[in-house]
C-alpha cells in the first residue's frame, strides 16, 4: 500500500478558507480591543455650539454692513492668515481668523493636520476675530516641534436657527509647532 497520498483540492481549499477566517477574527479582535483610538476624529456639530468662542474679540472699526443675499441663502466674508504657530507647552495656537460684519453666518473654525482635527473653536459671530485658540484635549501629545501642512476647516451656521450649512470651506495653511 502507498502511504504518500496527495491531499485533494477540496482539502486544500478548506485549509485556505480556515486560515482566512482565523486571520479575519484576529484583525477584528485587534480592532475592537487593542487599537489606539486616541486619534479619533472630532465630529462637526449639526447646530452651532451655544458657547461663543471665549477668545473672540470684536473687530475694530467693523461697520457690520451685511452683504446682500437671496432668500434662504447665506453670505460670508473671511479674513485670515495662512500661518499658524502652535505652542505645545501652552496647548494653544496663535493665528489670525476673522468673521467680518459683512457675513450673515456664524462660524466654527477647526484646524486639521493629516486629516486629524486638533483644534475646534466655539461659535464665532460676525464682527468677531480670534488670535489665540486652545488645542483639543490630548492634541499636544500627537505633535512634535517642526513644520506641518494643515488646513482651516470653516463650518457655517445659520444665525437664527443655529443649523449647519451644507457648505464648508477648507483653506490650506502652514503650521509651525514649537515646544
Amino acid at each position: 500500500m502507498n502511504q504518500n497520498k496527495k491531499p485533494n483540492k477540496t482539502t486544500i481549499i478548506v485549509a485556505i478558507l480556515a486560515l482566512i477566517t482565523v486571520a479575519a477574527v484576529c484583525v477584528t479582535v485587534w480592532a475592537l480591543f487593542f487599537r489606539d483610538s486616541s486619534g479619533q476624529q472630532v465630529l462637526a456639530p449639526d447646530y452651532a455650539p451655544q458657547q461663543q468662542e471665549q477668545n473672540a474679540e470684536t473687530i475694530p472699526n467693523d461697520t457690520g454692513d451685511k452683504m446682500e443675499t437671496p432668500e434662504g441663502g447665506g453670505a460670508v466674508s473671511l479674513t485670515y492668515s495662512n500661518e499658524v504657530t502652535i505652542d505645545i507647552s501652552d496647548k494653544a495656537a496663535a493665528l489670525y481668523f476673522a468673521n467680518p460684519g459683512k457675513s450673515n453666518q456664524d462660524m466654527v473654525l477647526q484646524i486639521a493636520i493629516q486629516d486629524t482635527i486638533i483644534l475646534q473653536s466655539g461659535t464665532l459671530s460676525p464682527c468677531h476675530q480670534v488670535s489665540l485658540l486652545n488645542l483639543l484635549e490630548g492634541a499636544e501629545e500627537m505633535l512634535q516641534p517642526g513644520g506641518y501642512e494643515g488646513k482651516f476647516i470653516v463650518l457655517y451656521y445659520d444665525q437664527t436657527s443655529g443649523e449647519k450649512s451644507m457648505v464648508n470651506t477648507e483653506i490650506p495653511i502652514t503650521i509651525n509647532v514649537v515646544g
